[in-house]
């Protein structure tokens, strides 16, 4: 939908668009190790350019003619002229953390779309330096030193698995940084949580696999006969 005339929103978007470049991919994907441009890094660079040409946009948690929810995004011009669509939001489960990555994911979404933005891509170079990885037989690259066991006493028991499995493997980079801000901050935000508890659980559940396959190799080579 949109207001009966948009000849000025048109006149001023046109002339944004000239002003916008590629919006740098800025965050990283921590389970596929690729990069995005979140929405804050999104935000902060159209942001000048739209304030400028007298643009904004604007953007409602709402629900569509079937009822499921939907993020309503507003195109705006100072004279009052506004360009406005729909999106469903499409959440994996039911509950107010999926709905928040949601509103997020769909936010970013439709607000590039509206403003006819895009991400700057930057995985020619990670896609050659994998290709050279998987020819040579050592690692291009060095590793920095593992950080401080993280003291997880004080955690509750979600953050303290996380911790405890950051201690266990000190090669896992995403684990590592939540127990450091842990340890620096005292605290981590849901999303935090949510993503590290399904890395966490993984070496976890590894480490109590060979925990119990020792177990029984000890118990086996306790019970074998002496040769003489």
């Amino acid at each position: 939908m949109n207001s009966p005339e948009i000849n000025e929103l048109a006149a001023a978007l046109v002339a944004a668009q000239a002003e916008f470049s590629a919006v740098p991919k800025g965050s990283t994907n921590p389970f596929f190790k690729s990069k995005y441009a979140a929405l804050p890094d999104v935000v902060q660079h159209a942001g000048p350019v739209l304030a400028k040409n007298g643009l904004a946009i604007s953007q409602h948690i709402t629900q569509d003619e079937s009822g499921s929810d939907a993020l309503l995004t507003y195109l705006l011009h100072k004279s009052g002229q506004f360009i406005a669509y729909a999106m469903k939001l499409h959440m994996v489960k039911d509950d107010p953390q999926a709905q928040g990555s949601a509103v997020t994911y769909a936010r970013r979404y439709a607000y590039m779309s509206a403003l006819g933005l895009v991400a700057d891509d930057d995985d020619d170079g990670n896609k050659a330096a994998q290709a050279s990885f998987t020819k040579s037989t050592k690692p291009a690259f060095t590793k920095s030193a593992p950080s401080a066991p993280v003291d997880a006493s004080d955690a509750s028991p979600e953050i303290a698995d996380i911790i405890k499995a950051a201690n266990m493997s000190p090669d896992n980079e995403f684990l590592a940084s939540l127990a450091q801000q842990w340890a620096s901050k005292g605290s981590l935000s849901e999303k935090q949580i949510a993503s590290g508890k399904k890395i966490a659980y993984g070496v976890l559940k590894n480490s109590d696999t060979k925990a119990a396959m020792l177990d029984v190799l000890t118990s086996a080579f306790d019970a074998t006969e002496e040769p003489f």
